[in-house]
């Protein structure tokens, strides 16, 4: 059964927080909206099975969920990923389900888009999108 109250906020852990903060003002991402990160994130997470439930739960937030659902791509993506987290299409009956699994793989997510930032591994993240980007044209 769906949950009755609709979630309105994303949430993230309190030690993650900062980790978002960090790398919306890195060269990478500083002209980037929080929810473009939070998707990327999530798709991270996915792509690498890096699947963290949120623990120790930062009380602020980190995006409305409007600014998710707003965007029909970026539904699209956390819709996908969570169809394919619970093999199953029921899961888009519950709002709060998807944003819960979106949570947790961005969660995992972060943390690798932090190391692949931050830890003098700059040139990899470079290499990573490109090639990333590259095997979807052809």
């Amino acid at each position: 059964m769906a949950n009755t109250k609709k979630k309105t906020i994303i949430y993230c852990e309190k030690k993650i927080k900062a980790v978002y903060d960090d790398i919306k003002k890195s060269a990478y991402f500083k002209d980037l909206d929080l929810s473009v990160i939070f998707c990327l994130a999530a798709a991270y997470g996915f792509k690498k099975n890096n699947y963290k439930k949120l623990i120790n739960v930062h009380s602020g937030g980190l995006l409305r969920v409007e600014y998710i659902e707003n965007n029909n791509e970026f539904k699209s993506l956390l819709d996908a990923i969570a169809i394919s987290h619970t093999k199953s299409l029921e899961v888009l009956l519950d709002r709060n389900q998807v944003y819960e699994i979106a949570e947790a793989y961005a969660n995992g997510g972060i943390r690798v888009l932090n190391q692949m930032v931050f830890d003098d591994r700059g040139a990899d993240f470079d290499k990573e999108i490109e090639f990333e980007i590259n095997k979807r044209l052809k």
